[in-house]
C-alpha cells in the first residue's frame, strides 16, 4: 500500500514540475518575442565617425596641427624659423623645402615667386638657396613669433622689419651658412637650420614658449567640401603658373614659367646635398590667399596685403572649399570662412600657402 501511495506521489510531482517548466518556457519565449519585436522597430542611430580633435600645444605642432611624440616635444626648439628661399630658375631644384613644416609662396618682382620655408619641429642641414627679404615676409611670420633668416634685402627694409617686432638673421659665416661651388651667386647660399638656432641663441632673441598658436583652425569637422579638387592652377602672373595634382595621398607640384622656356609644366623637384636623392615637392593641403597688390613705399617692391579681407581657396584630399579670409593685424591668425559664413576647418597636415594678388587666377579641374 505504501509503495502504491509513493508511486502516486512521484507521478503527481513529475506532472506538476513538467507543467511549471512549460509555462515558464512559454513566458520566456513570449517575453523574448516582444523584446525582439520592439528592438526591430527602432531605427539605429548613425555612428559619428568624425575623429575628435582638440588642439594641444604640448602635444601638437602649431604649424601642421599634427600630434608629435613626447620625445619630439621634449626636444622641441624654442622658436619658429622662417627662411627666405629662392625660386629663380637658376635656384632649382631647391633643397630642404621638402622637410619644412609649411611653406609660404609669395609674389616678388618680375612676376616670379619666392618661398618662406617655416621650421619648428623639423630640421635640415641643407636648405637653400637663401635669398633676400621682401616687405610681405614679416606680415606672415610675426604671428608665429618667428625669426626671419635671409641673405639681405633692399636698403632700409631690414630695419623696417625689425621695427615690426620680427627678428632678422642675415648672412652668417660658415658653417651656419655656406656657399656652394656648383652654383653661381646669388643662387648658391645654403644653411643648416640647427646651426642657425645656435646663432639666434647667442644673440639672445626672445622666443615663445611653449609655442605659438596655429595660423588656422585645425580639425576634421569641415563637411562642405566640393568635388573637382584633383588639380589646381595657381596663376600669379603671365610669368609664373604653379600646378598641383593630387595623387591619392598628397598634391604634387609642377611649374610653368616664362623664364624656363618650356611649353608644358614640369615637375618641381628637390635635391639632396650629395645629389643622389631627389623627388617632387609635395603638400597635403594647398591654400591660395589672394590680397591687394601694392608697391611698398620704402622699397618700391611689389607686395601683397595680408591684413584685410579677400578670397581664399583650399584643397585637401582631392576636394576643395572656397570662401574668404579676414585678418585685422599681422599678430593675428587668419580667419577663414566658407561662402555660408561658417569657419573653414583645415585637416592637420603640411600646407603650401600661396599669397598672390587679387588679379591672380585659381583654376580648379579634375
Amino acid at each position: 500500500m505504501r509503495k502504491y501511495l509513493y508511486l502516486l506521489l512521484v507521478i503527481s510531482l513529475t506532472f506538476c514540475t513538467s507543467n511549471t517548466t512549460d509555462e515558464e518556457n512559454e513566458v520566456t519565449t513570449t517575453s523574448q518575442n516582444v523584446v525582439t519585436t520592439v528592438v526591430s522597430d527602432v531605427q539605429p542611430i548613425p555612428e559619428d565617425t568624425t575623429p575628435q580633435y582638440i588642439f594641444d600645444i604640448e602635444k601638437m605642432s602649431p604649424l601642421t596641427g599634427k600630434e608629435i611624440s613626447q620625445e619630439e616635444w621634449l626636444l622641441r626648439p624654442k622658436r619658429v624659423l622662417a627662411f627666405k628661399v629662392d625660386n629663380n630658375i637658376n635656384a632649382r631644384p631647391q633643397s630642404g623645402l621638402e622637410l619644412s613644416d609649411l611653406v609660404f609662396e609669395i609674389l616678388v618682382e618680375g612676376g616670379m615667386t619666392r618661398f618662406l620655408a617655416v621650421f619648428l619641429d623639423s630640421s635640415t642641414d641643407y636648405l637653400g638657396p637663401i635669398r633676400s627679404a621682401r616687405p610681405t615676409d614679416p606680415t606672415l611670420v610675426k604671428h608665429y613669433g618667428a625669426t626671419l633668416v635671409v641673405s639681405g634685402a633692399t636698403e632700409g627694409l631690414i630695419p623696417a622689419i625689425r621695427e615690426l617686432g620680427v627678428p632678422v638673421i642675415e648672412e652668417q659665416k660658415s658653417p651656419s651658412m655656406f656657399r656652394i661651388a656648383s652654383r653661381n651667386a646669388p643662387h648658391n647660399l645654403y644653411t643648416d637650420t640647427e646651426l642657425i638656432r645656435e646663432v639666434i641663441d647667442e644673440k639672445g632673441y626672445l622666443f615663445i614658449q611653449p609655442g605659438p598658436a596655429p595660423m588656422f583652425e585645425f580639425g576634421y569637422e569641415q563637411s562642405n567640401w566640393s568635388e573637382s579638387g584633383q588639380k589646381v592652377e595657381v596663376i600669379y602672373s603671365n610669368e609664373t603658373t604653379v600646378i598641383w595634382k593630387y595623387d591619392g595621398e598628397a598634391y604634387n607640384r609642377f611649374i610653368l614659367d616664362s623664364y624656363s622656356k618650356i611649353d608644358e609644366p614640369e615637375a618641381h623637384n628637390w635635391i639632396s646635398q650629395d645629389g643622389f636623392e631627389t623627388g617632387i615637392l609635395k603638400a597635403e593641403t594647398i591654400i591660395a590667399i589672394q590680397g591687394v597688390q601694392y608697391r611698398d613705399e620704402a622699397t618700391t617692391l611689389p607686395s601683397i596685403l595680408t591684413v584685410g579681407i579677400g578670397p581664399v581657396t583650399i584643397l585637401n584630399s582631392g576636394k576643395y572649399v572656397e570662401g574668404t579670409w579676414r585678418r585685422t593685424d599681422i599678430d593675428d591668425p587668419f580667419q577663414l570662412n566658407d561662402k555660408d559664413g561658417n569657419t573653414i576647418i583645415l585637416p592637420p597636415g603640411k600646407q603650401w600657402i600661396h599669397i598672390l594678388p587679387i588679379e591672380g587666377t585659381i583654376n580648379l579641374t579634375n
